[in-house]
């Protein structure tokens, strides 16, 4: 791999004017290469409302990339004989139940493969978050109710819950909350001293969730609220910069040993979490899942990710160890299609392409025109993209669907998403997903 400072600038520049042009407030890129040569870089505003830009310490909630860190903490602690991967969760959480009889088989690695059977959660509370520190074990004691969706060890499923089962495991082996030990085990050794799972810690620096709204104008606004609920830290609530993801990054493409010489992990670890363990029916990036990671090919290359999605957020984490290639984006919203950024970067690294720039949502550009000027002005935009730009723009067909879902979740006004839908059929007049929900939304409509 022929990776050089040369090609690190041009991606930079490209970053540079990707946010400046996109509907995207802010953006944070951390790469790791070759082992140990680390770039980090900031774009665009962490908060619409204030101005404020994006810094080297602002801070991105991760989502679901924390799991990586779970996975890596129970890791931690098999290695010092505290876990035992194949022992069922009982061993170690006694007041662990479920309204099924077949809980008590549940394991460890279970859990961390997505396999155990467990259903996932659909409410966090994020609206009505919980700060002390027993609000995990109460989470999980609440599980009482619920019933597995399949025999455990038998098919994957992904859960959440199960990765709140996880960190209360960690603080009960460890003795330590759960925020703690990831602090003193994982984040201050390998150098993330910025980091924290904790929001109270690092609130000052955090960058703020933006949605999607249409009034009084299209594009991204400041989330009223923030998705933090002490019961779901494992699974959701990693505060990190693309700074201290570079040095995770260089932790793992280096088998466990982070750049300042701390050996967080054993070798055979990696080999643990890193061997396919269950099939997902995702596609060929995320085929088969491990201990807290998916795994798959991208263009001839072994792939290890995660992704994540709260409210205003989306993060990816990607490792390729035999390139020893190592990114972590994060974004301040959940509205674009972060693979466009993520997948460019990496394209860029591997020698793949050669591009000047990222390129830009066509759905978003004719969304934003249909809300401020009608169909006929945003069909006019479109055609003139066709003629004289259109290498600048990607155009993804279930973007449109995927537009009109997020200003549902913030209640936008139907007529809105209406007129987009009106230009997606125009556009892809093929796609039955686009017809259908336009369809469904006209019905709603008409019967209010």
């Amino acid at each position: 791999m022929n990776t050089d400072l040369n090609r690190i600038n041009r991606l930079h520049l490209m970053l540079n004017e990707y946010v400046e042009h996109e509907q995207i407030p802010g953006l944070s890129v951390g790469i790791v290469w070759n082992g140990n040569q680390c770039f980090a870089g900031e774009y665009g505003t962490a908060n619409k409302g204030t101005g404020a830009p994006v810094l080297r310490d602002t801070l991105f909630h991760q989502a679901s990339v924390s799991k990586t860190f779970v996975a890596t903490g129970i890791m931690q602690l098999v290695e010092q004989g505290k876990i035992d991967l194949d022992a069922p969760i009982m061993k170690y959480l006694s007041y662990f139940k479920l309204d099924d009889e077949r809980y008590g088989s549940i394991t460890v690695r279970q859990l961390l493969n997505h396999t155990s059977g467990m259903p996932d959660e659909n409410d966090y509370a994020w609206d009505r978050p919980e700060y002390d520190e027993q609000s995990l074990e109460r989470y999980v004691r609440s599980s009482s109710h619920l019933k597995l969706q399949s025999d455990p060890g038998d098919k994957f499923a992904y859960s959440n819950i199960g990765y709140e089962i996880l960190g209360d495991l960690i603080a009960k082996v460890s003795g330590l909350s759960f925020e703690h030990y990831m602090k003193s085990a994982i984040l201050e050794p390998i150098g993330m001293r910025s980091s924290s799972f904790l929001k109270q810690e690092v609130e000052e620096r955090l960058a703020a969730p933006h949605v999607l709204g249409s009034s009084p104008g299209y594009g991204g606004y400041v989330s009223d609220v923030f998705p933090y609920n002490r019961a779901h830290a494992p699974s959701s609530t990693l505060y990190t910069s693309a700074d201290d993801m570079c040095r995770y990054l260089q932790m793992h493409v280096n088998q466990g040993i982070a750049g300042n010489g701390y050996s967080a992990l054993q070798s055979g670890s990696h080999a643990a979490m890193w061997k396919p363990h269950a099939e997902t029916g995702y596609d060929p990036k995320k085929s088969h899942i491990g201990l807290g990671w998916f795994m798959g090919d991208y263009k001839g290359s072994r792939i290890l990710s995660h992704a994540g999605w709260d409210t205003g957020f989306l993060t990816h984490l990607f490792i390729l160890p035999d390139d020893q290639i190592g990114i972590a984006v994060m974004a301040n919203s959940d509205y674009v299609w972060l693979d466009n950024v993520s997948f460019s970067i990496l394209d860029q690294l591997l020698g793949f392409s050669d591009m000047s720039q990222i390129k830009r949502s066509l759905a978003h550009q004719v969304a934003s025109l249909a809300v401020s000027d009608g169909v006929e002005q945003a069909m006019e935009e479109y055609q003139r993209i066709l003629r004289e730009e259109p290498e600048s723009y990607y155009l993804s067909d279930y973007e449109f669907v995927g537009i009109t879902e997020a200003l549902a979740r913030n209640n936008q006004e139907q007529d809105a998403m209406i007129r987009i839908l009106s230009c997606g059929t125009a556009i892809a007049p093929e796609s039955s997903t686009i017809s259908s929900r336009l369809q469904e939304l006209r019905a709603n409509k008409m019967s209010q």
